[in-house]
């Protein structure tokens, strides 16, 4: 196979766990955001010039979205086009519905599946906010397995018009286990607006915030709570057939 892999934080510890991985199943390529693109959902850059810069051998990053990834490698003709979409490995997980229709490496996932091309996203659940750290990245052999596992054990039974979105727990154990969810919780965060004053006296706004509790029976409990692996398959057909 090609594949593509990609992700909305750049060149990170996750992003060279993926390559490693996607390696094993054919011939792997990474595009990636050359700025941090966190929550930026499906969206693209037609306003503006892309550019691309070869950073490493197989690893190249683009002025745009995760998204724009995706198009770059189907259709700019630099590249093998994929036959497979690796997005992450997230710092944070991307569990409940907020993160599904919000994070830009289910994104990525998104435009290739509306593409026909197969798409994984992966995600870890984090305990600090630092992924420049390399030790919060957790067990990286464990990360490592846990990831081909899945794409061996998965990769067949995607189905047209449908991806899959997998949540890493930060921490593995001998009862960390595989679930599949079908129920999201709705929001991962509690949103907060602070107001502040730049040096010249006017005021201005940050949105930021919190992580929301997590509900039993959800996805957000099961990969923060239970400590396991979750995959969520989605799909495009989500409008409703009658009001």
């Amino acid at each position: 196979m090609n594949i593509l892999v990609t992700n909305d934080d750049g060149y990170t510890e996750g992003l060279k766990i993926l390559l490693e991985v996607a390696k094993k199943f054919g011939d792997a390529y990474a595009i990636i955001p050359e700025h941090q693109e966190s929550a930026v959902g499906k969206g693209l850059t037609l306003h503006k010039t892309l550019r691309l810069h070869n950073l490493k051998e197989d690893v190249y990053t683009l002025n745009g979205k995760p998204a724009d990834c995706v198009l770059f490698s189907l259709y700019s003709k630099e590249f093998k086009k994929p036959d497979l979409v690796l997005s992450g490995i997230n710092f944070g997980d991307n569990s409940t519905l907020s993160a599904i229709l919000g994070s830009g490496t289910i994104g990525a996932c998104w435009e290739a599946t509306l593409e026909g091309v197969k798409a994984i996203a992966f995600s870890m659940h984090r305990s600090s906010k630092d992924w420049r750290n390399k030790t919060n990245w957790g067990n990286k052999e464990k990360l490592t397995e846990a990831v081909e596992k899945i794409i061996k054990e998965y990769l067949n039974h995607i189905e047209p018009d449908t991806l899959l979105s997998v949540n890493l727990p930060n921490e593995f154990s001998s009862t960390t286990k595989i679930v599949i969810s079908h129920n999201p919780q709705r929001l991962r965060f509690t949103t907060g607006i602070e107001k502040r004053t730049d040096p010249s006296g006017m005021p201005y706004y940050w949105l930021h915030g919190d992580f929301s509790k997590s509900e039993k029976d959800t996805d957000l409990y099961e990969v923060a709570v239970n400590k396991n692996i979750v995959i969520t398959p989605l799909t495009l057909n989500f409008v409703k057939k009658s009001l």
